[in-house]
């Protein structure tokens, strides 16, 4: 039923808050520090709580999630929650809901208390997550019932008709491995030494063991092989575990050597590595614990260690049980981890089936999968074995029958008359722990079963070993080949168990990962660059964003804050936050390393971007072959930006410079690609810089008072300081694409107003227009009439109608009319409106929408929304914000 982190969407999209109950304080303050670290208001109650204000603050309704523990929820006055609900309450979460079973393998009775919310809370949606409650169930003798864990939480939380969403349990970046070992000092050394050789660059290592002897005895050497390592476990003061669990979340310690008290208090997703330190004390413990490793899907390891010794504690779990059931379910729970270690198939497969999950394909990506099985006919050995248990009655555990095999002659033998049967002594060649092992691949065949009689496990023979037995005898029986698990062969060749830790070098590396050489220390300088930022936040690393978004930063080098945030794994509130440092860090290790920028990206035309120019170049000159080889990229961009509707200032102000630039730079850019023939838009390039028709009249007199237009200086100290050097210019080149100034006066001579209104008219009807015909090649205007006094010509273009039929007719006289047709023409506005209206469009559904556009432009323009978080692209879509 889990669906992680699902309680996080409903309080942002319907803006009330949602409560969630976790079951450890310090997972609630890894959760709350990572959801600040994205922007979204979230604190916890409970008792480590120091600032009374939160209370307060969370019955009005201040938090968009709000933690708590069950202890704390039940303990809230009324009036908390009717104050909060009278504010908005869109959901109560109960997370690791499988606590709430007694059926569960981590039964807590605080969890059984929350139905008293469900009074309060009648009409809020109740929701339970967890990732381990199985739909496996136990026998009750005393009710004679079958109780799911599923349906006890459903019960215990009052839940009328849920709704029960199932996830998959398969974590497929993760390893599986599991050896038998003995508690040796070598096997602690070599231990010790494999995990120092990856520790620095593999990301965190957590190493659970069942006791805290061994915890501190592990601890110690790992420090004294110059490991940064810490402990926790529950003799601790709570001051010293919350010290050692805030270093390795900060990731201040490589390795953290815990007991099963650290369990579910994690939530760390860089970690690669979890060692178990001897069996768990059931399979879902196990699950839980493993799976804190490589929760950001990048690949992980999980090694279980255990010892004859592990599998003798369940009376020790046993003594945990508040009830009957209980009892039966840590016994249940327990045996199967105990098969899950002595497994020889597919140990993923054995977990999904486990958890009700059907998966008929092996892995191939646990050690018995990976490694090269070695198979033998064990048919006359399991004969033996099936037939001993048989003999003995099957009122035993496997010691009895294992004893009778290898010729004891204890007491229990003796007494009963064991020693008598033909079967004894016929297994001396294997020791008791081969037989075990024997044992536990015939368990898991079902050739036998076993059955939990108070706490004691009895051995018997199942269906499938009486129809073995049935057709098999002492001299013959039918052949039946099985793998032998790692203990069987080291008992073999070697006597018993070998100090041999499982391989750790199946992480991948980055060299695997295709990181060159260069790559490699980018990546590990971001990360040291991640860790300074995080200590000056007084956060986690992996809060400002996860391993995993490091390496697309490091492979792409994004020299954006648009390419930036279209990287997965960075979000809006990363790119706001830290977004300037970390392009200032990246173009700084760039050059240090001598790596080009946006690599793995599609490049369009930036003209902030310097790597990119020269690849803009390349395919803009097939386009623009008269011209764009004569136009730098910066220019480029920025006319390709005004021509998809963007206004100078926001050219100026466009993300990804380093600085701003001047709106002056901007103009002067665009008159240079009007000079290189580009398409512009005159009448509205005017309008913008404010060129009117009073202040052409004015730089044509102090042309005509000076005699020469070919220095600009002289010309403006003619002029009011309200017209500016881009007025000049623009007349200037609007003159030289046009022709002489009496051609163009003279055009305008022609041109005289029926009435004022009718002024009124055509400034409204051109200010409506938008993009008109490009300029692409020279043009004279001998069409015109001449006229030879450009005194009366300035006259005449202080009338609106005359400037701006000067304007539209430099267009016409270029050769290229006006656009007839209805291709729409990509602006900023209408490109936000169509793709808020749209559930996502390509970059070919834009281009195809706005035909009256180039591509260059179209691309041009979506940089420009993405760069502003106006939309943005994901899985090659976009959207709108």
């Amino acid at each position: 039923m889990e669906l992680k982190n699902s309680y996080q969407v409903p309080p942002l999209v319907r803006g009330k808050t949602a409560i969630v109950i976790s079951p450890l304080l310090s997972l609630m303050q890894d959760q709350v520090m990572s959801l600040k670290q994205r922007g979204i208001k979230a604190d916890y109650l409970g008792s480590t709580q120091i600032n009374r204000a939160v209370q307060s603050e969370a019955e009005s309704g201040s938090f968009d999630v709000l933690y708590m523990t069950p202890e704390k929820a039940c303990l809230l006055p009324s009036r908390f929650w009717i104050k909060l609900l009278s504010v908005g309450i869109c959901l109560l979460a109960v997370d690791e809901a499988h606590c709430i079973s007694e059926w569960g393998h981590d039964f807590r009775k605080e969890y059984k208390q929350l139905y008293t919310l469900r009074g309060l809370l009648p009409s809020v949606p109740f929701v339970a997550l967890t990732a381990t409650a199985t739909e496996k169930y136990a026998l009750s003798f005393c009710q004679g019932l079958f109780s799911w864990v599923r349906n006890d939480i459903i019960c215990s939380l009052n839940m009328n008709d849920p709704y029960i969403a199932i996830g998959s349990f398969d974590r497929q970046n993760l390893f599986y491995g599991a050896k038998s070992f003995s508690r040796s000092q070598s096997f602690l050394d070599e231990l010790v030494t494999e995990v120092s050789k990856y520790s620095a660059n593999a990301g965190s290592t957590i190493i659970y063991c069942t006791t805290v002897k061994d915890a501190e005895q592990i601890c110690e050497s790992l420090r004294n092989a110059g490991i940064k390592s810490g402990i926790y476990h529950g003799q601790m003061s709570s001051k010293a575990r919350e010290e050692s669990h805030r270093s390795f979340i900060r990731d201040e310690l490589q390795v953290m050597v815990a007991t099963v008290a650290f369990g579910m208090g994690i939530d760390k997703p860089n970690i690669r590595c979890v060692i178990h330190y001897g069996c768990p004390k059931s399979l879902e413990t196990y699950y839980q614990e493993s799976g804190r490793c490589g929760r950001d899907g990048l690949t992980s390891i999980c090694w279980l260690y255990y010892s004859r010794s592990d599998f003798a504690k369940v009376d020790f779990y046993c003594a945990e049980a508040q009830s009957e059931n209980q009892r039966k379910a840590i016994m249940e729970s327990f045996r199967a981890a105990e098969k899950y270690c002595m497994l020889a198939a597919c140990r993923r497969k054995f977990l999904l089936q486990y958890f009700g999950e059907r998966n008929t394909n092996d892995c191939g990506n646990c050690d018995n999968c990976s490694g090269c099985k070695r198979e033998r006919d064990l048919s006359r050995e399991s004969f033996l074995l099936l037939s001993c248990i048989r003999s003995c009655g099957g009122r035993w555990g496997l010691n009895m029958p294992i004893d009778v095999l290898r010729g004891s002659h204890s007491r229990k033998i003796l007494d009963n008359n064991f020693d008598k049967l033909p079967l004894h002594g016929l297994g001396k060649d294997y020791s008791a722990t081969w037989w075990k092992a024997l044992a536990a691949l015939l368990l898991a065949d079902d050739y036998l079963k076993d059955n939990i009689q108070d706490s004691y496990r009895l051995v018997s023979v199942s269906l499938r070993g009486l129809q073995f037995l049935r057709s098999a005898s002492t001299v013959h029986q039918t052949p039946l080949v099985l793998a032998l698990t790692s203990e069987m062969i080291d008992e073999e060749e070697h006597g018993g168990p070998q100090s041999k830790v499982g391989d750790l070098q199946n992480l991948a590396t980055l060299e695997s990962e295709g990181f060159s050489e260069a790559e490699a220390k980018f990546y590990h300088r971001l990360l040291d660059i991640r860790m300074k930022l995080a200590r000056d936040d007084g956060t986690a690393p992996y809060a400002i964003c996860g391993d995993q978004a490091i390496k697309k930063i490091a492979k792409i080098r994004p020299s954006t804050k648009a390419r930036f945030a279209n990287i997965d794994g960075v979000n809006q509130h990363l790119v706001k936050k830290y977004g300037d440092s970390f392009l200032q860090n990246i173009s700084h290790l760039s050059q240090e390393l001598n790596l080009s920028l946006d690599e793995g990206t599609v490049l369009t035309a930036t003209a902030e971007c310097p790597n990119s120019q020269r690849r803009l170049a390349a395919v803009t000159v097939k386009e623009y072959p008269n011209s764009q080889k004569n136009l730098a990229p910066a220019k480029f961009g920025a006319w390709q930006m005004w021509q998809a509707g963007l206004s100078l200032q926001k050219i100026a102000n466009s993300p990804g410079k380093s600085a701003p630039i001047k709106v002056q730079t901007v103009v002067g850019y665009i008159l240079e690609a009007a000079r290189e023939r580009f398409e512009i838009n005159w009448t509205r390039f005017c309008e913008e810089i404010g060129l009117t028709p009073e202040i052409i009249s004015q730089i044509r007199s102090a042309i005509t008072k000076i005699g020469s237009r070919d220095r600009l200086k002289p010309i403006k100290e003619e002029l009011p300081e309200n017209v500016s050097y881009e007025h000049i210019k623009t007349l200037l080149t609007m003159e030289d694409l046009g022709g002489s100034a009496e051609d163009i006066t003279g055009e305008i001579s022609t041109m005289v107003p029926e009435s004022p209104s009718s002024c009124d008219v055509a400034k409204s009807e051109v200010k409506s227009s938008v993009h008109e015909a490009c300029i692409r090649k020279k043009a004279s205007f001998h069409s015109l009439e001449s006229m030879t006094d450009p005194i009366s010509a300035c006259k005449r273009m202080e009338n609106p109608l005359h400037f701006e039929s000067f304007a539209k007719k430099l267009h016409t006289f270029h050769g290229q009319e006006e656009k007839q047709n209805d291709d729409l023409e990509v602006t900023e506005s209408a490109a936000l409106e169509w793709v808020r209206n749209q559930d996502g469009v390509s970059l070919s559904d834009v281009i195809e929408h706005f035909k009256g556009s180039n591509k260059d432009t179209v691309v041009r323009l979506l940089a420009y929304l993405e760069g502003e978080f106006l939309v943005f692209k994901k899985n090659d879509l976009y959207r709108a914000m």
